[in-house]
């Protein structure tokens, strides 16, 4: 169980990492009603000036997503994410998600994070969390 009083300002959750692949992110487009060809089309995204397909926007929120319901578990619940992409990820690169955290009030037992995706070359996205933690 997570306990509030376990967290500290400047803990790292364990980094969750991805291995997007191009049948994983046509899926995600199909599912998700997002027909924009970069993200499975490699000759049509090279046209615009991307070196592979591209990793949508919004798989990079559900990543950060997952990695805080697994570190949350059944012990508390997400109360607010958001973020912004700030790089690309292609599928020929891991994709590390990691967060940090910035507050923790005992009182309303919340705790803030920084949150990102990373390649091995650049950060992706960028965004905070918030979360709530129960007794």
């Amino acid at each position: 169980m997570t306990s509030i009083d376990e967290v500290e300002v400047g803990d790292e959750l364990p980094e969750l990492v991805k291995d997007p692949t191009i049948p994983q992110l046509f899926r995600y487009s199909a599912i998700t009603w997002n027909p924009h060809r970069i993200h499975y089309d490699a000759e049509y995204a090279e046209t615009e000036g991307h070196p592979n397909i591209l990793v949508q926007a919004h798989l990079h929120g559900a990543v950060i997503q997952e990695l805080m319901m697994d570190w949350l578990g059944g012990d508390g619940r997400l109360r607010e994410l958001s973020w912004s992409n700030v790089g690309r990820a292609t599928p020929d690169r891991e994709l590390h998600v990691g967060a940090e955290v910035t507050a923790v009030d005992p009182e309303t037992r919340t705790v803030e994070f920084d949150a990102w995706t990373r390649t091995s070359e650049t950060t992706c996205a960028e965004g905070t969390v918030a979360v709530e933690l129960f007794e």
